[in-house]
């Protein structure tokens, strides 16, 4: 199989949206009870060699979205239309670097939710490792 040489770097991060309703997680809330989702877009431009990855993440406490945090992620990726396939159904197949720029993405993301939530009780809920294969698979699946 031959060796695939991926290049590309991140151009900007953007935020799209942030919420955080801190006081329906008050102190004395049950851990168990946040869950945590994800969402994911793609906007490819083949043309210019840019791939837009707009990223959430959704913290839930018993039922109620206590934050939800959106970034917009702007990469240049060389020769960008040999990994995306634009589907008949309108629908966009990534091949091959996907895993990269969520590897990116996540990181990213907990750098921002360490920050914004410092001193509030989601602090102590920095997003967890995650297996990006994984969560690829998922935000594939779930369109």
């Amino acid at each position: 199989m031959a060796e695939l040489n991926i290049q590309m770097k991140l151009v900007s991060v953007n935020e799209v949206s942030f919420m955080m309703a801190q006081s329906k997680a008050g102190e004395d809330f049950d851990p168990a009870t946040m869950q945590m989702g994800f969402t994911s877009q793609v906007q490819p431009d083949v043309e210019k060699d840019i791939f837009a990855l707009v990223f959430g993440v959704r913290y839930d406490v018993a039922g109620e979205t206590v934050l939800e945090s959106i970034y917009k992620f702007v990469f240049e990726v060389k020769d960008l239309k040999q990994f995306v396939v634009f589907n008949d159904d309108k629908s966009v197949t990534v091949n091959h670097i996907m895993p990269h720029l969520l590897n990116v993405a996540v990181g990213t993301m907990r750098g921002i939710l360490v920050v914004k939530t410092a001193g509030t009780v989601l602090s102590k809920f920095p997003l967890p490792m995650i297996d990006v294969a994984r969560l690829n698979t998922i935000l594939s699946t779930s369109r």
